[in-house]
């Protein structure tokens, strides 16, 4: 019997609820990793969601200049240990990392951890995967006499944010980041991490595309290198050829190529990428064409991005990542989804890799001069 939930669209979306729209639509799928990645579901997402951002502590729709997205989301704290807290703003990444990864469905610390974050120049998403990994790791006994922190303890979540930034403490060993504060206990398995980089908000058990994302992106796991989510959730993106099943892991590897080449594009025209939601390579190559004097085609662009993308991985292979580079952690690989969405799956790696890598003419991860030659790098 199939187990997954279909979650209606909601009207307005990104404009409406900001980018934590996607709260509330990764979560019943089973891709939402929770009490880090221990499970994929997290039963207080609604109180951490983007509809719930709006409905209690939504102040302001501020935005980039002239953008007609408008997802960014100015909050207030009315009541509690953090009121009068106005800050911007409770992005779903953000949101998933102090909330679902860490057991957390208190909207008002989430704001507040955000807050710390963008005062002490910490990054949301490892910063909330710090915290995740030293939850578990004090679940499971492995901190002796460093105090511990308990899923869902935001007051202790707020404090220890502070330590980090002071380096007291526990703090000193967080501050390294989440792999080394793995290792340090000799635990490494419990960092969700690829190449030493923490994951985002999204399960590759329950969303096979950001698996294979997550394994082959040039800078460790990241949701921007290539986002398929847009395929696998949002639909018909890049076109009807892409549209795919979250739990399929056949043509992941075709699409996660497809997407990486795309966004290398993006990156490199500095649009945002909320932007290839409503416009094709074509537009993109009449913009250039537009703006530059330079005459160019929708597949002059992909074939640009496929240059950039390779070039980035030849760097990272001179630089020691080779074969056997591209992995997942074994939590990903081995332990089953016991929860409604992606109930019994894991991500088929192996597989999908095969796949991707017959799809960029590499040799296991590395970069042939062959591929060099044809793209122009040598």
């Amino acid at each position: 019997m199939d187990e997954r939930v279909v979650t209606a669209p909601r009207k307005g979306g990104l404009s409406v609820y900001g980018t934590n729209v996607l709260m509330n639509l990764i979560n019943p799928i089973g891709a939402m990793p929770t009490r880090n990645s221990q499970d994929v579901y997290f039963e207080g997402h609604e109180k951490i969601s983007g509809e719930y951002v709006k409905q209690n502590v939504l102040v302001d729709d501020p935005t980039c200049h002239a953008c007609p997205v408008a997802c960014k989301k100015e909050v207030e704290i009315k009541e509690g240990p953090f009121k009068g807290l106005r800050m911007e703003s409770v992005e779903y990444e953000s949101a998933w990392a102090f909330g679902a990864n860490c057991g957390n469905d208190d909207i008002a610390s989430v704001a507040k951890l955000i807050d710390q974050c963008n005062d002490y120049g910490f990054d949301t998403i490892e910063m909330g995967n710090v915290l995740s990994v030293y939850q578990e790791a004090t679940q499971r006994g492995y901190v002796n006499g460093a105090g511990g922190l308990k899923f869902g303890d935001y007051m202790q979540m707020v404090e220890t944010v502070s330590k980090v930034a002071a380096r007291e403490g526990i703090g000193n060993v967080l501050a390294e980041g989440t792999m080394r504060a793995a290792k340090s206990w000799g635990h490494p398995e419990i960092a969700m991490t690829c190449k030493d980089q923490a994951i985002p908000a999204y399960d590759p058990r329950g969303l096979k595309g950001m698996g294979i994302v997550y394994a082959t992106s040039n800078r460790g796991a990241c949701h921007l290198r290539g986002y398929t989510p847009a395929a696998e959730v949002v639909g018909n993106v890049l076109g009807p050829a892409t549209v795919s099943d979250p739990l399929a892991w056949k043509g992941k590897g075709d699409l996660a190529a497809i997407f990486q080449n795309v966004h290398a594009v993006t990156d490199c025209l500095d649009v945002c990428k909320f932007a290839t939601f409503a416009e094709s390579m074509d537009t993109f190559a009449a913009q250039y064409t537009a703006y530059t004097g330079v005459e160019m085609s929708g597949g002059d662009l992909v074939k640009a991005g496929e240059r950039v993308y390779n070039l980035e991985r030849y760097y990272n292979n001179l630089a020691g990542f080779r074969e056997g580079s591209d992995t997942l952690p074994e939590r990903f690989l081995k332990e089953p989804s016991t929860q409604k969405g992606s109930k019994g799956h894991v991500c088929e790696l192996d597989l999908m890799l095969e796949e991707y890598y017959t799809a960029r003419g590499w040799v296991n991860g590395v970069v042939p001069e062959s591929k060099l030659k044809e793209l122009g790098i040598l």
